[in-house]
């Protein structure tokens, strides 16, 4: 009769209800990982991998509920809200998220996602792989590197879609508990004190890293207004970048982390940021004009699905949406649309991030 009754109560919830009752479970998930990782880094990394996994789910849900079941077009509501039915997996969702809702997850916070969830499914289904290990020391120390860089991965999301507004609280509490982690790769920045003593000496800086909050990060040479960074004791990389303020009153330089984004606004005169002061700092490429017009590659970002949004700063390209950047990109044989990164072998006939290439028109044919 119990299970009766919960049935039915599950079949009135409501979306907004559901919404509340994932993210809720996906903060359960979190707490329990890390009060439990000093006693198992294993079952740390498991409670983890669903954390993440819920909340890739209930970003997903909040465009429609159906988008959460592996079959959305045998969709069956009744069963999906009492539990019963098949959800997609991660890669599914974020596919989903990107295809659908036109919600880009980069390719860095992708793979860390992706090497917590194999940590996961090794645990689980494959002890004897040498898994069982992780709760030594250096297990746990590379298992606190893979949470720091995760967390600070899902707390830009989060911070990103307005959907988490109403759980700034959580997301402040699960990056305080986080701290603790730093124990366990303290041993890993002091076996790096003389690297990073050799990188001041150098001239060079060293910053504090976002993921294990360390001073820990090494500040390359600027290579025009971008300064290459990469912490030593944990996964973090980025860059710095430094542009001017718009403002003819003004006129200062702003520097922001690559991975934080830009500022909305000149820290020293509050005058706004646009994107367009920005291209203008960061885009050294050749200026476009009737000539030129049609040797000038327009170039394409895969990481947050930017159109155009690529520009060349003196040998790096980087999107002005999600400051990714790389050395090279390649040109679709399909659609002809540069991407940063490069493309797929075969574009002509598979395409690339933004086209489906001759297969896909074949196929609809």
């Amino acid at each position: 009769m119990s299970g009766n009754k919960a049935d039915q109560e599950a079949a009135f919830l409501s979306e907004d209800q559901l919404f509340d009752a994932l993210t809720k479970s996906a903060f359960e998930f979190l707490d329990r990982s890390i009060g439990e990782f000093s006693e198992s880094a294993k079952f740390s990394t498991v409670h983890f991998a669903v954390a993440i996994e819920l909340f890739l789910k209930a970003r997903l849900m909040r465009e429609h509920w159906s988008l959460l079941l592996d079959k959305p077009d045998l969709a069956d509501k009744a069963a999906f809200f009492k539990g019963n039915a098949k959800t997609v997996t991660p890669d599914q969702a974020i596919e989903r998220l990107r295809r659908i809702a036109s919600v880009s997850i980069t390719q860095g916070s992708r793979d860390i996602f992706n090497k917590i969830a194999n940590h996961r499914n090794k645990m689980v289904h494959f002890a004897h792989a040498g898994e069982a290990a992780v709760d030594g020391p250096e297990g746990r120390s590379s298992i606190a590197e893979e949470q720091c860089a995760g967390w600070l991965a899902l707390r830009a999301l989060l911070g990103e879609w307005r959907e988490f507004d109403d759980y700034v609280d959580d997301i402040w509490r699960i990056s305080r508990k986080l701290e603790g982690h730093r124990t366990y790769l303290q041993k890993a920045f002091e076996i790096k004190a003389r690297e990073l003593q050799a990188h001041r000496d150098a001239g060079l800086r060293a910053s504090l890293c976002p993921s294990c909050q360390f001073e820990s990060v090494k500040v390359e040479e600027p290579i025009g207004l971008i300064s290459e960074a990469s912490c030593v004791v944990c996964r973090y990389s980025g860059a710095e970048i430094t542009v001017t303020c718009g403002s003819e009153s003004c006129g200062e330089y702003i520097v922001f982390a690559a991975y934080d984004g830009s500022p909305d606004k000149c820290p020293h005169c509050d005058a706004a940021l646009s994107n367009d002061v920005i291209r203008d700092c960061l885009d050294t490429g050749e200026e476009v004009t009737k000539d030129n017009y049609f040797e000038i590659r327009k170039i394409n970002c895969p990481h947050c699905s930017g159109y155009h949004s690529v520009v060349e700063h003196h040998d790096i390209f980087i999107c002005l949406n999600c400051f990714e950047m790389d050395r090279e990109y390649g040109v679709c044989g399909y659609c002809s649309e540069g991407q940063l990164g490069g493309v797929p072998e075969h574009s002509s006939l598979v395409g690339c991030e933004f086209c489906e290439g001759s297969a896909g028109r074949l196929r609809d044919d």
